[in-house]
């Protein structure tokens, strides 16, 4: 994406990459660090401008207390209330050491679809809710036809392997061909890391 918020592991920055992206100004960059529960440990946000190709600091992460050894960071971009770019990682109190996230419950994300055909193609428009009490991990959206069940190639999702935390909300757009549907009408199937089946 020609703009672009991520982590530096090597300086615990937070720096917004602008490759061909314009000079952007007005921008605001968010970081938040999650427990395993979902629960927010610590945030912090910046102000700043962006000049074409280049890479600037936001900001650093802070020191912080009462982590589980597995937690998240949450990156956002946005400008006038917009998101331009986001970005979830895993981090281990011990660096490298992710076992603790094997205990993470099953978690209940409940998804419903409206496809509408547009022309040549379908619009699929799907809301997603973490209706648990956990984290819901990875959670992927696969367009697929109907009665077969096959999946259609190719999609275009608004955003893939998604990140829920309690009781969040998520609602992403996919794209077919009609032709691709081979004449079934597709639906979205949904997945995840922990995600309980439906």
């Amino acid at each position: 994406e020609p703009l672009h918020i991520q982590w530096n592991r090597i300086t615990e920055n937070i720096e917004v990459v602008n490759y061909s992206g314009g000079d952007a100004k007005g921008l605001t960059a968010q970081a938040e660090l999650l427990n395993m529960d979902g629960s927010r440990v610590w945030t912090k946000s910046a102000s700043l401008n962006s000049s074409e190709d280049s890479t600037a600091v936001s900001m650093a992460i802070e020191p912080v207390s009462g982590l589980s050894p597995v937690h998240f960071l949450r990156l956002t971009l946005t400008r006038g209330g917009d998101l331009v770019s986001a970005n979830f990682y895993l981090r281990g109190v011990e660096e490298g050491d992710y076992r603790a996230i094997r205990q993470l419950p099953k978690a209940q994300v409940k998804a419903t679809t409206n496809a509408v055909q547009q022309g040549t193609r379908w619009i699929l428009t799907t809301e997603l809710a973490n209706a648990s009490t956990t984290p819901a991990l990875m959670t992927r959206l696969k367009a697929v036809r109907e009665q077969s069940g096959d999946r259609i190639l190719p999609a275009i999702y608004g955003d893939n392997y998604i990140a829920l935390m309690p009781g969040e909300r998520r609602t992403i757009i996919t794209e077919v061909n009609h032709a691709d549907t081979r004449g079934e009408k597709p639906r979205i199937a949904v997945s995840g890391f922990n995600v309980a089946p439906a």
